[in-house]
């Protein structure tokens, strides 16, 4: 039987009364039964005076049926958020959403973290409708050849935007995205396994909703989300275009930097991010090859987009203490300068790949030469924002 106190402006709270939550300023009561399918029985009246409903679930039929019928019952102006175990396959989840669940989040929610969810759907329930704004960075890195390490410069310039020492300075949020589909091996600097998020996405016979494509990233408690490539091998035709359109789309929503780690191959679904990249990390080294390599891969990108700015970085390459001829060359042939020089050091990127911690989160040389590096992105990005307004 449903008996809600009639709380105006309360969240509904459908599940173990043992765990109903404590979420800020706005009351929850317990709707008096665990199942979401009693509470569908007792029709709009039940519902009436709450703007959320939480409720338990483990995504079976029963619950995305009786979620319809509440959804129809209210008119769709009853928010709906699933509460599940964080072990919920993704089928489930996405089955969720696909049935109206404006959110699945997990059963041991933090109460803070749930309220903050709960105000930025309530939010968005109000807002009038908007054009949507571009609201983060995207960063792609390419490299002049394989082995030149550009997976392990995506993945410490990661974490040096997620750890600005600056004093006051505001929480970042930074993602990375593994797009090298077939030999792809971010998630390994994190110590992170392939979650099935990707295959999940190109599975879909169309461009999923943000929500389902942001919660296939996994935390590396490092102030970094990745959603990592496939761990089985998958034809790079698998991915589509608006695939990687939507994918990005969503995370630059999500988070102020995405990094993304792209594949050597040249397709179709690269242009997309090319015409999303705010800046271009071409990861290189000083060999007469590689140099011509990366001229023609900056070449290629510019048809895509004329304006792309890009960022040379030498990898396992020190400095030269006086400007060298080969250098000068190199430079003129690209039309750029050397934006960071990234000086060998394959023991401890072995042994940071170890243990699953990034040479940037780590005390040493390679720390600060990514942080300097990641304050060079900002300020690039930053710069180019004002000259555009």
């Amino acid at each position: 039987m449903i008996h809600a106190r009639s709380i105006p402006n309360s969240i509904l709270f459908v599940g173990d009364d043992r765990r109903l939550p404590q979420i800020g300023a706005m009351p929850a009561v317990a709707a008096g039964s665990p199942r979401l399918s009693d509470l569908a029985k007792a029709g709009a009246d039940a519902l009436a005076g709450h703007p959320v409903v939480l409720f338990e679930t483990e995504g079976g039929q029963d619950d995305l049926a009786a979620l319809a019928d509440c959804l129809s019952a209210t008119g769709g102006q009853t928010v709906f958020v699933a509460l599940a175990d964080e072990n919920l396959p993704l089928a489930r989840a996405r089955a969720l959403t696909e049935a109206g669940a404006a959110d699945v989040l997990p059963l041991d929610v933090e109460g803070t973290a749930l309220a903050d969810t709960l105000t930025g759907l309530l939010d968005r329930r109000r807002a009038p409708a908007a054009v949507p704004v571009r609201a983060g960075t995207i960063l792609a890195v390419a490299q002049s050849r394989g082995g030149v390490g550009g997976t392990t410069v995506a993945a410490n310039l990661a974490v040096a935007l997620a750890t600005d020492t600056r004093k006051n300075a505001a929480p970042v949020r930074v993602a990375l995205l593994d797009l090298d589909l077939q030999f792809g091996n971010a998630g390994t600097f994190f110590d992170l396994e392939d979650n099935g998020a990707m295959l999940d996405l190109m599975s879909l016979d169309r461009p999923p909703e943000p929500g389902r494509i942001t919660r296939g990233a996994q935390s590396s408690g490092l102030g970094v989300d990745v959603i990592t490539a496939p761990a089985v091998f998958v034809p790079l035709t698998a991915m589509t275009p608006d695939l990687v359109a939507a994918i990005i789309a969503a995370l630059r929503g999500a988070y102020d930097y995405v990094i993304i780690d792209m594949p050597r191959a040249t397709l179709d679904w690269i242009a997309p991010v090319i015409e999303a990249a705010d800046r271009l990390i071409l990861v290189s080294d000083g060999s007469v090859p590689c140099i011509r390599q990366a001229k023609r891969i900056m070449d290629l990108y510019r048809e895509t987009s004329v304006s792309l700015p890009v960022d040379l970085v030498m990898n396992r390459e020190k400095k030269p203490m006086f400007g060298s001829e080969m250098l000068r060359d190199a430079e003129d042939l690209l039309g750029l300068k050397v934006a960071s020089w990234i000086p060998e050091g394959r023991a401890a990127e072995r042994r940071a790949v170890d243990l699953g911690q990034p040479s940037a989160s780590r005390r040493g040389p390679s720390r600060k030469t990514y942080r300097r590096l990641a304050r060079h992105m900002v300020r690039s990005v930053n710069t180019n924002d004002k000259t555009a307004t």
